[in-house]
């Protein structure tokens, strides 16, 4: 990669010293920490609203519709500045939550109002994601770059144990309208951080002037998935992603089910087992960090694909609260351990005027079979069992250490 290369002769910086990469990082959990709040806003909103928990989920769906136009929004951000993509993505969606929020407190929301919002936020998260992505190696020297996306992942896991803390906190004082709020506030300051970075190279398509518009946009993106395919450590890191995550989403899909119905768990139990399941999340974030000092990315990666599957498998055959406090535990230390591994391989491994595309096509083939699987799951445990099927998705899960034998793999 250009970047990776201009800054390879200067001297490695601690994370903590550089300024742009705090910046960058610092924005991302304050976005992170409003999301939070407004995964809890939301379907409060509309259960108010509606009372109906179908119009829960249909605001839940659309939310997710714009998960499946990924590659458009990496071609996006691989033809236009990173920066000013960020700025409009944080902005839109601030003034967008701004709105909503004073439709609320006016009393003039209407269900139409937030399957709106929530179709434009999916969407706008998206760009966020794909110029953030190809960002950050702009701002971090090659060997420090795998510390920047273990510490990313780790703000990221952190938000996700403390955010609906804070929601509920706010929610319970206030009203729901308040978590859209502050989640508007939360993307302004975010705004506000990112203009502290100083502007780097921009290497962009400039090639518009050639072709028609949708030419350039079909060849482009068939370029982004070109590149996917034809480098085989980001291939085959994928398919064994997309294969994990099929299996993961098996056990997710019925975790909860499970632990209640099954498992008899209190209530107060299930929340234990979730929260320890979040501080696992931030140590198996950070820890991939150090262990790539030792091991291979290769190595991490059949060791936590492996590891997860058979803790999943573990907690299938748990039939006590400690026993299952443990495996889950277990299991989500080594799936936090992967996607800064995951993230690193395809910075390091694609040049810079791809990085939007392909990690774009890359989290689009990893989510593309995600409703499939929650539907299987929810299916073939109506006929057999939850334990049975959550034994599948951890056997899944756990298969998927054999793509990191194959000979393009092992130089990771």
């Amino acid at each position: 990669m250009q970047s990776l290369r201009q800054n390879s002769h200067q001297e490695t910086q601690p994370l903590y010293k550089n300024v742009k990469v705090l910046n960058l990082l610092g924005s991302k959990f304050i976005s992170f920490l409003g999301d939070q709040v407004y995964l809890l806003a939301l379907p409060l909103i509309v259960l108010q609203l509606t009372g109906s928990a179908v119009s829960m989920g249909i605001i839940a769906a659309v939310e997710r519709i714009p998960v499946f136009f990924q590659p458009i929004a990496g071609w996006i951000a691989d033809t236009y500045n990173w920066k000013r993509i960020l700025y409009f993505s944080d902005l839109s969606r601030g003034f967008l939550l701004l709105l909503l929020a004073v439709l609320y407190q006016t009393n003039t929301l209407e269900f139409w109002h937030i399957a709106a919002g929530a179709l434009l936020m999916g969407w706008l998260t998206q760009l966020h994601n794909s110029a953030g992505f190809a960002f950050l190696p702009q701002l971090v020297q090659k060997e420090r770059l795998h510390e920047a996306n273990a510490w990313d992942e780790g703000l990221f896991q952190t938000a996700i144990v403390i955010g609906p803390a804070i929601g509920g906190l706010l929610v319970s004082i206030t009203a729901p309208g308040a978590g859209l709020f502050l989640n508007a506030i939360s993307f302004f300051l975010t705004f506000y951080m990112i203009t502290k970075i100083q502007a780097v190279p921009d290497n962009k398509v400039t090639s518009f002037n050639r072709q028609t518009f949708f030419q350039i946009f079909a060849s482009e993106l068939k370029e982004g998935f070109k590149h996917v395919f034809n480098t085989k450590l980001i291939w085959y890191t994928n398919l064994a992603l997309m294969i994990s995550t099929f299996g993961t989403t098996m056990f997710l899909t019925l975790l909860i089910f499970h632990l209640k119905e099954v498992l008899f768990l209190k209530p107060t139990e299930i929340g234990v087992i979730l929260s320890l399941g979040g501080v696992m999340a931030i140590t198996g974030a950070l820890v991939t960090n150090r262990m790539s000092r030792i091991f291979r990315f290769q190595t991490i990666l059949m060791i936590a694909h492996l590891t997860g599957g058979l803790s999943i498998i573990g907690l299938a055959f748990s039939e006590t609260f400690i026993t299952v406090a443990v495996t889950n535990a277990i299991g989500v230390l080594a799936a936090c351990m992967i996607n800064p591994c995951i993230r690193t391989i395809r910075q390091t491994h694609t040049p810079d005027y791809l990085l939007g595309r392909v990690q774009a096509t890359s989290r689009w083939m990893t989510w593309l079979l995600l409703p499939v699987a929650a539907m299987l799951s929810g299916y073939l445990a109506a006929s057999t069992s939850s334990a049975f099927i959550i034994t599948i998705g951890g056997i899944v899960t756990a298969s998927t250490f054999l793509f990191y034998l194959l000979p393009a793999v092992r130089k990771a």
